[in-house]
């Protein structure tokens, strides 16, 4: 029997892990067996990220040593985004076959002359496991933990799962790719090259998939996109109207939304009161990314701190949502020691529950690569571990249940 490997990322996004997820199962169906050891397979898949140079140096280490861990007539494959945000250094370490995110269906075709039976379309793409997280041990931790929570709440209904986890992956998710792509033009991302303008599935596609989940006894219903806020733009159409149509289906479910720009929240904002009050919609995240005016102005995102904060409190202190999350970057080039303390505003005024920090890191082709006035890494640095602290602090209150 043949064997493929599938390497897991260190930081997947779930259209990520749905990716390597939805591979193990289409080798399997095909008759391959799924090894954990890249030594002992005739296919090895690397799965990549590259949203900042940390996580690509780990990619490309990985790549490199599974490149001298397979046997010498094994063929090893990258997928993933990597190959589409920094074409350049992937080619400097590996010149095999590359099958980027939105080209995933490509693998068909690879794998032609193997003589599959099974395409990768006849298989649902719907689920995760806890094995596409395991790579890092800090996201492996809190993975398993929701897990934990959740095998204890069907045990005993008292116990539940804390808001702060909320957002956190998990096998319970049915999961939706609502679109790819986005509609904003961010200085500091290499996503946008990745994967292109928003393309939105249509409604009653995610309405279909969405009743499936929920018939097979799904009770989270995940919406996955880079942009998810800037849906329907493609098609005349919008998230609210999305929403709208979820929220009318019967049974017992909620949904996770990953992710709204803040611009959409706000430019949605009334439109979309129907569906964050009808109970259904149980957590999102907003990737704030700054709380200082000027450096969102030259992150080129599309909104203030003020409008942030109102927005994100007043969903959660007026509406059924139970908890939104954001994402924040410290450092980005010429942010201030004023600037820095703007930011930590995101943790004391506005009512997140959970925070992923970044250092800055720039990206190749982005117009934030360009600027010269860089932040240097020790204050960079220094700043992550001031803000990260802080909220640490007020996702264990979360946690415990004090706020």
């Amino acid at each position: 029997m043949k064997k493929v490997y599938v390497g897991v990322t260190q930081h997947p996004c779930t259209e990520n892990a749905m990716n390597s997820n939805l591979l193990k199962r289409w080798f399997s169906a095909n008759g391959w067996e799924v090894t954990r050891n890249a030594n002992d397979a005739d296919i090895v898949i690397v799965s990549t990220c590259g949203f900042n140079k940390s996580q690509e140096d780990y990619e490309i280490s990985e790549i490199r040593t599974k490149g001298l861990e397979k046997r010498s007539n094994a063929e090893l494959i990258v997928v993933g985004c990597l190959p589409m945000i920094n074409q350049k250094r992937l080619r400097e370490e590996f010149n095999g076959v590359c099958i980027s995110t939105k080209d995933i269906m490509k693998f068909n075709e690879h794998m032609e002359k193997m003589n599959f039976t099974v395409k990768l379309e006849d298989l649902d793409n719907n689920f995760i496991s806890e094995e596409e997280y395991e790579a890092n041990p800090h996201i492996a931790f809190w993975v398993k933990a929701r897990g934990a929570f959740e095998r204890w709440h069907r045990r005993f209904p008292f116990i539940k799962v804390p808001k702060v986890l909320y957002t956190t992956p998990s096998p319970s998710w049915f999961c939706i790719r609502g679109a790819s792509g986005c509609t904003g033009n961010c200085s500091y991302c290499g996503i946008r090259h990745a994967q292109g303008f928003i393309q939105s599935e249509p409604i009653e596609s995610i309405v279909r998939q969405a009743e499936k989940g929920i018939a097979m006894g799904y009770r989270e219903i995940a919406l996955t996109g880079e942009d998810l806020g800037g849906y329907g733009l493609d098609r005349k159409q919008d998230l609210a109207d999305l929403l709208n149509e979820l929220v009318k289906l019967r049974g017992d479910f909620e949904i996770n939304i990953r992710f709204i720009d803040p611009f959409w929240l706000l430019r949605l904002f009334d439109k979309l009161q129907p569906s964050f009050n009808s109970g259904r919609i149980k957590s999102f995240c907003v990737p704030a990314q700054s709380g200082s005016d000027r450096i969102l102005k030259d992150m080129h995102r599309r909104y203030t701190f003020n409008e942030i904060k109102q927005g994100v409190n007043h969903t959660i202190r007026h509406t059924k949502v139970k908890m939104v999350a954001t994402n924040i970057i410290v450092g980005f080039p010429g942010e201030t020691d004023s600037d820095f303390r703007d930011s930590i505003r995101l943790v004391k005024e506005v009512d997140f529950s959970l925070y992923l920090i970044f250092p800055y890191d720039e990206r190749p082709g982005t117009k934030a690569a360009a600027l010269s006035n860089k932040v240097p890494e020790e204050v960079k640095q220094r700043r992550f571990e001031i803000i990260q602290r802080m909220a640490k602090k007020k996702q264990i209150r979360q946690f415990l249940g004090f706020s």
